[in-house]
């Protein structure tokens, strides 16, 4: 019988192995445009996080970046009108 020895794992599937964490297509967005999406200055962004009112960013050594999820659903509870700490936002 003539066997060949199996392929690992890892080469039949690239994403094999990984967490999920890194297999998913969330973007991390800098300040230009997260300023850009809200219609608001980083001033203002940064005046509504201290009062709990917009997703806190992530820091990366000393870039702070936002989860493009976290500030698309911010926008749609403006949008919507939805009830909650993050939804009290008036210009």
């Amino acid at each position: 019988m003539n066997q060949t020895a199996p392929t690992p794992q890892h080469h039949l599937n690239p994403d094999a192995g990984q967490s999920p964490a890194t297999s998913t297509t969330e973007r991390l967005l800098p300040l230009p445009e997260v300023e850009s999406r809200s219609g608001f200055k980083s001033s203002f962004i940064y005046q509504l996080i201290k009062e709990g009112k917009f997703p806190k960013p992530i820091k990366i050594g000393a870039a702070s970046r936002w989860r493009e999820s976290e500030i698309q659903q911010w926008i749609h509870d403006q949008i919507n009108g939805a009830s909650g700490k993050n939804a009290e936002v008036q210009a």
